[in-house]
């Protein structure tokens, strides 16, 4: 079963607040849709909050969300349907969420307006099981953006499984300064080496040493990951559900079909 939760949530008490991009300048006067703005202009704010499980509960997953099976944090906006927010990471007695602070976000506004010491509701969903087949031995994880908050830990936790031969992340981002949690990368490339853990990170909008420059699309899949096996060769695209659906159709096209290649599936429905 995957994680449960009451949808009215838990109380879970905003221990710290961490700041990893501190957001520059500001959007256009008077702009009300991000997406139709000239985004060039700034870089937004990015934080982890880390909250206390409810009723000071050691147990671990927290709030019984299963990481590195995608499950999601449910948080409780007033006066709005929840939110869901990949749990960043998890330690015995407390959680992170890590988010992008948008400009007039209904959701983002909230959660950065809780202070310390204050509580917000929220609960664990998720159904989703790894895709085993005959057994993983490559593992491709896709991130854009803030979808590092969900790829990193999926990526670390394919990593300590032990069972992939190799790990290759894929961050693709539209500068440098919309990256972070560096020193985490750098910790896991040490731990685990280049032949067991691989990074490409992508820049849009921007040229800088060690990181390529473009957007991602079928050619480079098909350089990225040369001489993977379909069968044995699972991939997580994390973004929006429009970069998730161009990123499986780019994979597919690169020989790694969705139905086969994907790390983590819902369960059928039985009748």
């Amino acid at each position: 079963m995957g994680a449960a939760g009451s949808r009215k949530g838990e109380p879970c008490v905003l221990l710290r607040k961490t700041t990893h991009v501190e957001g520059s300048l500001k959007p256009p006067t008077g702009a009300q849709d991000i997406s139709n703005s000239n985004s060039n202009l700034w870089t937004l704010p990015v934080r982890t909050l880390t909250f206390a499980c409810p009723n000071q509960s050691q147990e671990m997953p927290s709030l019984g969300c299963r990481i590195d099976c995608g499950d999601v944090v449910k948080v409780v906006i007033p006066g709005h349907k929840p939110k869901s927010y990949s749990m960043s990471a998890a330690r015995p007695g407390e959680f992170d969420i890590t988010f992008k602070v948008y400009p007039g976000g209904r959701c983002s506004g909230y959660l950065e307006s809780v202070k310390v010491g204050e509580s917000v509701l929220a609960f664990a969903k998720g159904k989703k099981k790894r895709n085993l087949g005959v057994g993983i031995t490559h593992v491709g994880v896709v991130a854009f953006g803030v979808g590092i908050t969900e790829g990193l830990p999926i990526a670390e936790a394919e990593l300590l499984r032990g069972e992939a031969e190799r790990v290759h992340l894929v961050w693709a981002a539209r500068t440098h300064e919309d990256m972070f949690w560096h020193e985490q990368i750098d910790a896991l490339l040490r731990e685990h080496g280049p032949a067991k853990l691989a990074i490409t990170r992508i820049l849009s909008r921007e040229d800088r040493e060690g990181c390529l420059r473009g957007r991602v699309n079928t050619e480079l899949f098909r350089e990225l990951f040369h001489g993977w096996v379909p069968q044995t060769s699972r991939f997580l695209a994390v973004g929006t559900k429009q970069m998730m659906r161009q990123a499986y159709d780019m994979l597919e096209a690169a020989g790694f079909p969705f139905t086969q290649c994907a790390l983590l599936t819902k369960p059928h429905k039985s009748g």
